[in-house]
């Protein structure tokens, strides 16, 4: 009865160590916000144009033939890596967009599974608050990937994206 307990335990620990060892990769989540000195409806304005997504310096063109939901477009960057997002949302009344990836180049932005909404609120004083969201997972699905798509350096470069992003933003917003 002693060694039936100790193999069935052996076969229970072994079976929770495989699965456990087995689990790919988790979602990563990144959250930004920044304070723009703009009217609300301007910024809302730029973020909602699909078409165009020039509030990042780092992006060279984008090829978009409208603003409808399902349409996809083409970010080509100055470095030469391109990616494919196509609009799932877009909500005037409450003014946010999302999109989703569908092709990257993991060289600028190494996810999979990548799905973001930007949301304008007004504050109190008329100026606006943009909240970029964004959820995915690294750019290696299997277990141990190579540091270059790992979790740490999908988030960072998520991060840096997003933040170039609402940087310029700001600057094209608090311009006009």
């Amino acid at each position: 009865m002693r060694h039936l307990i100790t193999f069935l335990f052996l076969i229970i620990f072994s079976f929770i160590y495989n699965f456990v060892s087995a689990h790919g990769p988790s979602r990563q989540k990144v959250s930004e916000n920044i304070s723009i000195n703009a009217d609300p409806q301007l910024v809302w304005k730029i973020i909602s144009n699909f078409k165009k997504f020039e509030w990042n310096s780092n992006i060279l063109n984008t090829v978009a033939p409208n603003n409808e939901i399902g349409t996809e477009r083409l970010i080509e960057f100055k470095s030469g890596e391109k990616i494919k997002q196509k609009l799932e949302k877009i909500n005037q009344d409450k003014m946010f967009v999302g999109w989703r990836i569908t092709e990257t180049d993991n060289k600028i932005l190494p996810v999979n599974s990548y799905a973001a909404k930007v949301f304008v609120k007004k504050n109190e004083d008329g100026s606006s608050t943009v909240n970029y969201k964004a959820g995915f997972y690294r750019g290696f699905m299997g277990n141990d990937p190579p540091p270059e798509l790992n979790d740490e350096n999908s988030k960072k470069k998520v991060q840096k994206f997003i933040r170039q992003s609402l940087e310029g933003l700001k600057e094209i917003a608090e311009k006009n």
